[in-house]
């Protein structure tokens, strides 16, 4: 079977990086990675760089696509700019790309429940509705599941448990159960569905590492710490309403409310384990016990 030309656009990023490195410890593609004029960012050997100005003009989005992304194109920029977005889906089907995965990689947009409790995901949802239309056109389309970041939130903070303070905030009770995949399987997702290219066309696929609570979450990371953490209590309504304010008047410290508010919220948009069926054995992702991901963190693994 020969290589697989794929186009990765934010191959720099948080997503990007260990997808990448996922794609090119596989084998068996050609990686592109997209980068706009003047990006300082560097890539693994084995990773052709191929600039664009900053307003992604179409006829240059075509030439790349059609040369170095004719299987697949990984678009990873923020999903802000939903018609950007859009139009990106629009030259790739129009260059005769074959599969497109946009920027999902989250919580499960395809549920009303979330998108009723974190609006802002809207715009994920829209981009994937967009892309069913390119169908007719050749071009198929998979959108990952994964929940949080598991990692790269612990060791951020964004989870809400702050390793530095040894501080953890409790979003209501603290029993709501929640998915999370690292980073690094987030990347073997992406190669799974270009393995399995018939299975996952189409579709949402989800995957996860674990499902917990935040509860469970910090009896692991004091057992791994070794430390009694100071516990401050939040209620999941005021943040999403917090961060609903916030965000009206463009102040982008809006958007962890916003998340953690909703991920936090309970059932049925927290845990999608339970409604949807699982596609680690597919995608080639497994299962862990929640322990042993919390030594990894804080190992610095």
């Amino acid at each position: 079977m020969p290589d697989q030309s794929v186009c990765v656009i934010g191959a720099s990023g948080n997503v990007g990086k260990p997808t990448v490195d996922a794609l090119l410890k596989a084998g068996g593609f050609r990686v592109t990675a997209l980068t706009r004029k003047g990006s300082t960012a560097s890539f693994p050997d084995g990773v052709t760089a191929w600039e664009i100005d900053d307003s992604y003009p179409q006829d240059e989005l075509h030439t790349v696509f059609s040369k170095h992304g004719s299987d697949a194109v990984i678009c990873l920029l923020p999903p802000i700019d939903v018609n950007l977005l859009n139009m990106i889906a629009d030259v790739a089907a129009q260059a005769g790309v074959k599969r497109f995965l946009p920027s999902e990689f989250g919580s499960d947009t395809d549920a009303p429940e979330v998108l009723q409790l974190v609006p802002m995901f809207g715009g994920k949802a829209a981009v994937t509705n967009h892309l069913k239309t390119k169908v007719s056109l050749g071009m198929t389309w998979t959108s990952v599941i994964n929940g949080a970041f598991f990692d790269w939130g612990l060791r951020t903070g964004f989870m809400g448990f702050d390793l530095q303070s040894s501080t953890a905030t409790m979003y209501d009770s603290g029993d709501t159960e929640v998915n999370a995949t690292t980073l690094a399987d987030v990347g073997q997702a992406v190669v799974g569905i270009l393995r399995h290219p018939k299975e996952t066309a189409n579709r949402y696929v989800y995957v996860q590492n674990a499902c917990f609570t935040q509860n469970q979450l910090l009896a692991a990371i004091e057992k791994s710490t070794g430390k009694k953490w100071t516990v401050n209590k939040r209620e999941c309504a005021e943040a999403r309403q917090t961060g609903g304010m916030k965000l009206s008047k463009g102040d982008m410290s809006g958007i962890p409310d916003m998340i953690l508010g909703g991920l936090y919220a309970g059932e049925p948009a927290a845990n999608y384990a339970k409604t949807r069926k699982l596609d680690n054995e597919l995608l080639g992702i497994k299962e862990y016990p929640l322990e042993e991901l919390v030594d990894k963190v804080i190992n610095g693994q």
